[in-house]
């Protein structure tokens, strides 16, 4: 993900602090509080005005735009001290001009300004990124307390009209009035797109002014966001507008910017247009050393990809244009590090080098909701990629940020976007990355147990397959022995906190092709209950899921999951000599397309087989989802609450 576009998309929604609306202005500050604190009985604060004023301007035959941020924010409780802190981003693509903040403290009828004049201007560190020109402004407002406003303006100048931010009508408090007013030559054809907005009462004008257009959309009383916990980005669900130049006049005719994704690959192609016009020698003796022995092309193409995997490191370093244009595969190989447009170019490169036929593509990550066909803007795509098509219509998504994934098979992120396939200079094309089948990702989990007084000893093997390995590959790559022990007792933990691994061995933590394997042996102290000639065991030793019962009275928000996946365990329990089986749980099964379960008991012999099989298959559970996940969660649990019953044979 490129910082520059991190930094637009994220512009508005942290936490920026708006003048009242006229009929506030009215009120004395007691009055303002108490009727604010009536009406959001239990939020810290409330923004009273949010408002952006955008100008689009003409300059020969450029278009530039100066955007003036305007917000105020009323303190309610005495916890919204933690607003005090407050900054404003900025970058190559929005250039602050001008701040200006004020804390304004009542003083009888009105308010008395407290003018800020200490701010501090520091670049962005984020992790992944090494350098990027996204720098922010931070100040602190002094004397905040309930009844105090903290306001701030600024301006920032958009040197590219292209490079816009999307404005959020929704805030981490809640907003009485939300206002984007943008003001363009006749001349310049302006479009815009609503999200989320279907329950919420967007009121847009659209007014002649001489010979400009003044656009606005309005919405008051609007609520914060829900915040539950492992819910999707914010652009999935809160309600905000896009707006965007579509076309402006050049030399007397209409020149299109953004009115389509034939305009938007037009800017990208340029991006990429000067690239690797020199071949670089000692790349084309690392692909040439690589196509020896390749049997087929998609040979050459998985030891292309790998080879990127394992040789070059995922480094980010964003400078203005520099997040959008890769570097020359030559410079990346040299240098052995890049960001994902680095990585895509030198894949691509060395597959053309290899013979192969790919494109450098472009795509959003699941960050973003958008689709190319609803919102053909820079907004629209985080990400670069390459993509091979062995076949017409067959595509094999080429992600070499990610260094353990696996050849045929799209990094997480990706999973049912759509991607932008540079075909050439001029032509693209867009297709849809597929969500892998949930049998893709797989944990096995094998072993056998026995019983030792009350101690369980069990022996077996866990092998992970798909996105789990990666996960776990990447936990694992590098690990000192010390670390590695804690981590691989956390990752096989079951039953209770008396949980010991007394030997395991990891094994195919690099080969990316092959399922990752954990052979262990553990004990698991004072688990099984023992009363009078009974036993009692719950072979249900790890129980996934069965505390997750979703609140759906509270929960306003999807569930967000990395992947879907299925999980299968085999477990045989030896039974004790002296001991018989006097009850064994009935077979339990429950399936719904998001959820499902079955849990199956056999005695074979001396021995107890449970098979345990289970899936989760979803990316996004919505809320009309969560009455048949909880209907599988409550059979889920009450299957595992039932134990096997030894009693000891009568001599």
């Amino acid at each position: 993900m490129t910082a520059n576009k991190r930094t637009w998309l994220g512009l508005l929604v942290g936490g920026l602090l708006l003048t009242l609306p006229g009929r506030a202005l009215a009120q004395q500050p007691l009055q303002a509080l108490l009727a604010a604190q009536k009406q959001y009985p239990d939020e810290k604060a409330v923004y009273l005005d949010y408002r952006q004023d955008v100008t689009v301007e003409l300059k020969g035959d450029s278009v530039q735009v100066l955007a003036r941020h305007h917000y105020d924010m009323l303190h309610l409780a005495p916890q919204s001290a933690l607003y005090a802190r407050d900054k404003v981003y900025s970058s190559h693509f929005n250039r602050l001009q001008k701040l200006e903040a004020r804390t304004l403290v009542p003083a009888g009828n009105d308010y008395k300004a407290l003018r800020i004049s200490d701010f501090k201007e520091k670049f962005e560190v984020q992790e992944g990124i090494f350098f990027d020109d996204t720098r922010y402004t931070t100040w602190t407002f002094p004397a905040v307390a309930p009844g105090v406003r903290t306001v701030v303006d600024y301006t920032v100048r958009h040197p590219d009209a292209r490079f816009l931010s999307p404005f959020y009508f929704a805030n981490h408090v809640p907003t009485r009035h939300a206002e984007v007013t943008l003001t363009a030559p006749k001349s310049v054809k302006i479009n815009y797109k609503l999200f989320h907005v279907e329950n919420t009462p967007v009121t847009f004008t659209k007014q002649e002014k001489g010979s400009s257009v003044v656009y606005r959309w309005t919405v008051d009383n609007m609520p914060s966001p829900s915040r539950d916990d492992d819910g999707p980005e914010i652009a999935y669900y809160a309600p905000h507008l896009v707006y965007y130049v579509e076309e402006v006049p050049a030399a007397g005719q209409p020149r299109k910017m953004l009115s389509g994704v034939p305009e938007l690959y037009s800017l990208y192609s340029g991006f990429v247009a000067g690239l690797d016009k020199k071949e670089s020698p000692a790349l084309r003796r690392v692909v040439d050393s690589l196509a020896v022995g390749a049997a087929s092309e998609e040979e050459r193409v998985r030891r292309v990809y790998y080879w990127v995997q394992d040789h070059v490191r995922y480094v980010a370093f964003e400078n203005g244009l520099r997040g959008f244009v890769p570097a020359d595969a030559g410079q990346v190989y040299a240098r052995r590090y890049g960001d994902c447009k680095d990585m895509a170019n030198l894949t691509h490169e060395m597959l053309r080098m290899a013979g192969v036929k790919s494109y450098l593509t472009w795509i959003g990550t699941r960050a973003l909701p958008y689709r190319y066909s609803e919102l053909a803007t820079p907004g629209v795509d985080n990400h670069m990629i390459a993509t091979w098509e062995p076949k017409p219509g067959q595509y094999v998504f080429l992600d070499a940020t990610s260094k353990h994934n696996p050849f045929n098979m799209p990094t997480s992120m990706i999973q049912g976007k759509e991607a932008l396939l540079a075909l050439d200079g001029k032509n693209c094309k867009v297709v849809s990355v597929p969500v892998m089948d949930k049998e893709k990702s797989h944990a096995v989990d094998v072993s056998t147990l026995a019983l030792s007084g009350t101690t369980l000893k069990g022996k077996g093997q866990l092998a992970l397959s798909g996105y789990p390995k990666i996960t776990q590959a990447y936990a694992l790559d590098g690990m000192d022995k010390t670390e590695e022990t804690k981590y691989v007792k956390r990752v096989l933990e079951r039953g209770n906190n008396k949980f010991f691994v007394d030997s395991y061995a990891v094994r195919n933590v690099a080969a990316r092709e092959q399922p990752l394997t954990i052979d262990y042996e553990y004990r698991l102290q004072d688990y099984v209950q023992q009363v009078d000639d009974e036993i009692y065991l719950n072979l249900n030793l790890e129980q996934p899921y069965a505390n997750d019962r979703i609140d759906a009275d509270k929960r306003r928000l999807p569930l967000y999951n990395e992947y879907t996946h299925s999980d299968r365990t085999r477990t045989e329990f030896e039974i004790p000599a002296g001991y018989d089986v006097e009850y064994l749980p009935a077979n339990a099964s429950t399936k719904e397309d998001v959820l499902g379960f079955s849990i199956r008991y056999e005695r074979k012999g001396n021995k107890i087989v449970q098979e345990k099989d289970l899936y989760v298959n979803y990316l996004l559970l919505q809320p009309t989802e969560f009455a048949k996940w909880n209907t599988v969660v409550d059979k889920l649990g009450a299957a595992y609450r039932d134990v096997i019953i030894l009693k000891k044979k009568k001599v």
